[in-house]
């Protein structure tokens, strides 16, 4: 399946790994790191047939919620990814 992101979710990201950063060296490549295991674990979700709605995801170890959405059975949307 292909993860396709959008602008919004590109710029998000971007501006979420300078803010980790800042926090504490490396820790902005932490969070991309999470960020692909996270998107792995949505990825294997089996009902993602079934929604046609845009979901959200929390994300372990960062305050950070993934929205996505499946736009049809080979293509994961990610919309945006808010800090929370």
């Amino acid at each position: 399946m292909k993860v396709l992101l959008s602008s919004i979710a590109k710029n998000d990201i971007r501006l979420l790994m300078r803010v980790f950063n800042a926090e504490k060296d490396s820790r902005g490549n932490d969070f991309l790191e999470g960020l692909k295991e996270s998107i792995d674990k949505i990825l294997q979700t089996k009902d993602h047939l079934k929604q046609k709605e845009i979901s959200v995801s929390s994300m372990p170890g960062f305050p950070v919620n993934i929205h996505y959405i499946f736009e049809d059975e080979e293509n994961l949307l990610i919309t945006a990814i808010f800090k929370s």
